[in-house]
């Protein structure tokens, strides 16, 4: 059992940071008419009025950010970084808040 989780470990986890990320991401695009006033990240509220209020160089800096850290984890997992499991344990940590905050605030 341990090696099986040993195995599957950073898949799963790297597979959940990468769904919260677009579910994120979807509520931005389900939301867009009143994402302007409810967005409270301040690098969110710039992206959206680099748009002029809509939401499309928003979804697309978030979609490169999550394809950045997905590929930076599977580098540092490939490379056998002892570094990997604090790192990617610490966003999913992260994304584990957001999803609580997206879901039940």
């Amino acid at each position: 059992m341990l090696t099986k989780l040993k195995i599957y470990w950073f898949p799963l986890i790297v597979s959940f940071i990468a769904a919260v990320s677009l579910y994120d991401t979807l509520l931005i695009i389900r939301f867009s008419e009143s994402i302007g006033v409810m967005e409270q990240n301040p690098v969110g509220q710039w992206l959206l009025a680099l748009d002029n209020g809509g939401v499309w160089v928003f979804v697309r800096a978030k979609l490169a950010g999550t394809l950045s850290v997905v590929a930076i984890l599977t580098a540092m997992y490939r490379c056998h970084s002892r570094r990997t499991v604090p790192v990617t344990t610490s966003i999913a940590a992260y994304q584990t808040a957001l999803l609580s905050y997206l879901t039940f605030a």
